[in-house]
C-alpha cells in the first residue's frame, strides 16, 4: 500500500503481486471543518477497505511529511498538525496489523520515479511529470495525487527488489517532458 497523505486529497495504491495494474484512488478524507481526528479516522477506514480490495499488505510505504523547518508561507501550527497527524494514524494502522511500515522522503521517491530535477523546480512541474510517468508505464491516473501515489509504489517495488508489470519491458526510460 502506498499513500500520499492530506486532507483535501489523498492519493492511496495498492498493488497485490499478481495484478497487471494496481488499484489507484483519491480520496478526500475532509474539508476545512473536519477535525484532525475526523480525517483520521476516515483514512482509518479508507486504508482497511483497500487492504481488503487487494487481499492484504505487506507493506505500507507513505510520503512523510515536510520538516517544519522547510515549510513556508502561511503554514499554520494547524496544518502541521494534521500532516503529522495523518501520517503518525497511517503508522499506528500498520502497526495494529502487523504490516511493515516504510516513511517516504518526498526527494528520494522523486529522484527515482522522475530522474534528476534541477534544484528549484517547481511544484506544479513535479506533479505534471508525475502524471506523464504514470501514463509512460501505462498507470491510467485522474490527478497529481494518484501520479505521486503510483510513483511512490514504483519506488517501494525497486526498493523491495521486485519488477512489477508495469516494468517488465522497460529497456530504456523515455525522457520526461517529450510527450504532446
Amino acid at each position: 500500500m502506498t499513500l500520499d497523505l492530506s486532507k483535501r486529497s489523498s492519493g492511496m495504491g495498492g498493488w497485490d503481486g499478481k495484478s497487471s495494474h494496481p488499484v489507484i484512488l483519491t480520496k478526500q478524507l475532509g474539508s476545512q471543518l473536519t477535525s484532525v481526528g475526523m480525517a483520521c479516522g476516515r483514512l482509518h477506514g479508507a486504508m482497511n477497505d483497500l487492504n481488503m480490495v487487494i487481499g492484504g499488505v505487506d507493506a505500507i510505504y507513505c510520503e512523510m511529511p515536510l520538516q517544519p523547518q522547510a515549510l513556508a508561507g502561511h503554514t499554520t501550527f494547524d496544518t502541521i498538525l494534521l500532516a503529522y497527524g495523518l501520517y503518525a494514524h497511517a503508522e499506528s494502522f500498520a502497526e495494529a496489523k502487523g504490516i511493515r511500515f516504510h516513511g517516504v522522503n518526498h526527494t528520494v521517491w522523486v529522484r527515482y520515479f522522475l530522474g534528476r530535477m534541477k534544484r528549484g523546480t517547481k511544484r506544479a512541474t513535479l506533479k505534471q511529470l508525475a502524471i506523464e510517468r504514470s501514463r509512460q508505464l501505462g498507470i491510467s491516473v485522474a490527478n497529481d495525487d494518484e501520479a505521486d501515489t503510483f510513483g511512490i509504489m514504483d519506488y517501494a517495488c525497486e526498493r523491495e527488489g521486485i519488477v512489477p508489470p508495469w516494468r517488465a519491458n522497460e529497456v530504456l526510460r523515455p525522457p520526461l517532458g517529450a510527450m504532446a
